[in-house]
């Protein structure tokens, strides 16, 4: 009888590290794929064949950077890659509303404040519109943020850190994330956020949770969520122009009775600031068509709903 129980649990063992090892396989070849997606994506947003020519092919592994301009790990690295890939090709279905025959577009800007943002207030100062700064937590620019409250922004919450292996961990991960950056807000500049925005938002596919969860806590708190349905495509590298920055937002635009726009407040995105002056002109030409920041009855445009 020995031999026979010897037998079966050697195989028992055996198919335990097979399951385990393609597991690990799989999670691998998961990250490899996300890295590619990343990868194709940059070498997609030239503007031109013409351009590749300056930017030379890599030989040594792509690495990728947080808000902060710092380089991150692998699996951050391969988050913040699928999240941006995302967010640049991200189509809102349906969940259109009647407004009258006024278009309503809002400008928001995810990620800030960074060396940015003074550029971007000062040209929403010249041409007299508000926009919306989904904001993270930030040392040393409590002037930036001030500023956006008391240039008649709206001021909203982004996250504390947005790292996402930190905050989509779980609903009380991210409860402390947002909390950390509401009370960080109200300290600064007086205002008590209720706007917020999901980094990679509310359609992500990187959240260890359910985002049913996160919106079901966001409701219990009077809080409410944002997306876009465009996009001005700056998420992804930093290789875009402002001229194709401009065309991405103003050949969508027309879409919407309501179109928020996806831009972003962060490092190596001077090509964003570059093509907001192009980009206002154009739709305060338009008529019937203002320029508005988002408040909390403004109609929400959210990638999941009820």
């Amino acid at each position: 009888m020995v031999v026979p129980v010897l037998t079966l649990l050697t195989i028992v063992n055996c198919a335990v590290i097979l399951v385990l090892v393609v597991n690990i396989g799989r999670k691998v070849n998961m990250l490899e794929q996300r890295m590619m997606l990343f990868q194709d994506s940059v070498a997609a947003s030239a503007d031109q064949p013409a351009q590749d020519s300056e930017f030379p092919e890599r030989s040594e592994p792509l690495e990728v950077a947080d808000i902060d301009g710092n380089i991150v790990d692998a699996s951050e690295a391969a988050d913040i890659v699928e999240a941006a890939a995302l967010e640049d090709t991200h189509k809102l279905e349906g969940r259109e509303d009647n407004s009258s025959g006024i278009r309503r577009v809002y400008l928001t800007f995810d990620d800030g404040p960074s060396a940015n943002t003074e550029r971007i207030l000062d040209i929403l100062d010249q041409y007299g519109v508000k926009a919306t700064f989904f904001v993270v937590g930030k040392e040393g620019y409590a002037e930036q943020y001030r500023r956006i409250v008391d240039d008649g922004h709206t001021l909203a919450m982004h996250s504390y850190s947005h790292k996402y292996s930190e905050i989509y961990a779980s609903v009380d991960a991210y409860r402390a994330d947002l909390a950390k950056l509401h009370d960080f807000l109200y300290e600064l500049t007086g205002e008590d956020c209720n706007i917020v925005r999901f980094p990679g938002g509310s359609s992500n596919t990187i959240s260890r949770v359910d985002m049913w969860e996160l919106i079901d806590y966001l409701k219990r708190e009077d809080m409410v969520y944002f997306d876009w349905n465009v996009s001005s495509g700056d998420a992804t590298g930093d290789r875009k122009s402002a001229d194709q920055i401009a065309r991405n937002v103003l050949d969508s635009i027309g879409q919407f009775n309501n179109a928020v726009v996806l831009f972003h407040d962060a490092p190596g995105k001077d090509s964003t600031v570059d093509a907001l002056p192009a980009i206002i002109e154009k739709i305060l030409e338009s008529d019937n068509t203002v320029i508005l920041p988002i408040v909390e009855d403004t109609v929400r445009v959210q990638h999941l709903h009820e």
